[in-house]
């Protein structure tokens, strides 16, 4: 087994604490509606799945206290700097003792030898991930409205070099991206018919000069073939940029779950001007996945490439879940409007018991119909969290003994069948 030290996150919403809604064309977005996040960034009513992740994997949590509270401890962690450190607690460890009430007996506890501790272990964590992120950068939106993972991946390589050898052990990188490159950007995928110069899907590497000779070609819609391309070549230049620590260097890819799932594209449930683009939609995501799948099996041979590279499935997992969603007790619907987080533990006034209705918390959608709801993510996060374990990783809190009494439905399935 592994033991992760340093945890990287490279994304988009699914995975935001907080970049995009303090990004200036967040700040525009909220003004005129066109995104919604809840009052600490999280496309969430409250958590999302990274945040899940963190608070298994060290036993603290990022959403703690209140709204300026959160903000202010998730902003520690939306750049990599000396104070991105998570102590982890010691799930096994011994709970405190009472103070006893009678005096003698309380100086005689004072006195007692007390046994030598251990150090806190520590995760470092760093999350780039913005709302909006799109993979590749053939397509260029209207004002900066989206931002690229290559601007992640930049950011990330220049803060490791500027820790130095204060960064080091074994890091996890997770990369989850891709929906907004056929939803939001809408690129169509390649008609082969007419465009039969794109090299083969096993050829990811010749993408970007394939791209350079055929500017007319690429205007025209590649569809997927770049954003699996370019998350190669992205996988790549950190390994070659940090080369002296790449082999401490792994990766996790995950893949994207279908239209379907998400309520904006189901009949008489969604926005009846997003259903029709499902039908168009959903095979471009399917060929994204079987091709990101492509590439972590058979990545080509050069001189960067990753040693240490998963994919995670989300794809057929929440397709599992979509069709037992009872079993996870969620319903098909999307929350109300003005559903707030609620802060466990919360400082006053914060409410020590969620005003919100349990029917409410578990939908499976916000009001927004596009993104999961705090319930859903710790269903992907469980999930996440089993698919790390069984790659051969232990991170912090989690491994294979501890993970059955942290994770949440432990009766329940904790992966699908091929």
């Amino acid at each position: 087994m592994v033991d992760i030290k340093n945890v990287v996150v490279l994304g988009d919403s699914m995975s935001d604490i907080g970049n995009k809604w303090l990004w200036p064309t967040g700040e525009l977005g909220r003004l005129f509606r066109a995104m919604r996040v809840n009052e600490t960034g999280r496309f969430s009513d409250g958590k999302n799945w990274a945040d899940f992740l963190v608070e298994w994997s060290t036993g603290e949590t990022l959403m703690w206290g209140n709204r300026d509270l959160s903000i202010g401890k998730s902003t520690t962690y939306r750049t990599l700097s000396g104070y991105s450190v998570l102590g982890v607690a010691d799930p096994d460890a011994p709970v405190e003792p009472k103070v006893p009430a009678e005096l003698d007996k309380y100086l005689e506890m004072l006195h007692a030898e007390k046994k030598p501790t251990k150090p806190l272990k520590e995760i470092r964590y760093v999350n780039y991930a913005m709302g909006g992120a799109i993979v590749t950068n053939d397509w260029s939106p209207k004002f900066g409205a989206l931002t690229y993972l290559r601007s992640q991946v930049e950011d990330y390589i220049a803060q490791r070099k500027i820790m130095g050898t204060a960064f080091s052990g074994p890091t996890l990188h997770v990369i989850w991206i891709g929906l907004n490159d056929f939803v939001t950007a809408t690129r169509p995928d390649y008609d082969p018919n007419k465009i039969k110069s794109v090299p083969s899907t096993a050829d990811y590497s010749s993408w970007l000069s394939w791209s350079q000779n055929n500017p007319k070609d690429l205007s025209g819609g590649v569809g997927v073939f770049p954003a699996v391309a370019e998350i190669q070549s992205l996988v790549e230049l950190i390994n070659s940029s940090l080369g002296e620590t790449a082999k401490d260097h792994h990766f996790v890819i995950v893949d994207l779950p279908s239209v379907y799932n998400a309520i904006r594209f189901m009949e008489g449930l969604g926005d009846p001007s997003w259903i029709p683009q499902a039908k168009t939609i959903e095979p471009v995501i399917r060929r994204y996945n079987e091709m990101l799948e492509s590439l972590v099996n058979k990545w080509p041979v050069s001189g960067h490439a990753p040693a240490n590279v998963h994919l995670v499935k989300m794809s057929a997992w929440m397709d599992y879940v979509s069709e037992n969603l009872e079993t996870w007790e969620l319903s098909k619907k999307a929350q109300d409007k003005g559903v707030r987080v609620f802060y466990n533990p919360g400082l006053p006034p914060e409410p020590k018991t969620d005003p919100v209705a349990k029917d409410m918390r578990r939908r499976i959608t916000t009001s927004d119909l596009a993104h999961p709801t705090e319930a859903v993510y710790g269903i992907i996060a469980r999930y996440f969290v089993t698919q790390l374990l069984e790659n051969g990783y232990t991170l912090g809190r989690l491994r294979n003994d501890t993970w059955p009494r942290i994770a949440p439905f432990p009766k329940l399935p904790f992966d699908v069948e091929d």
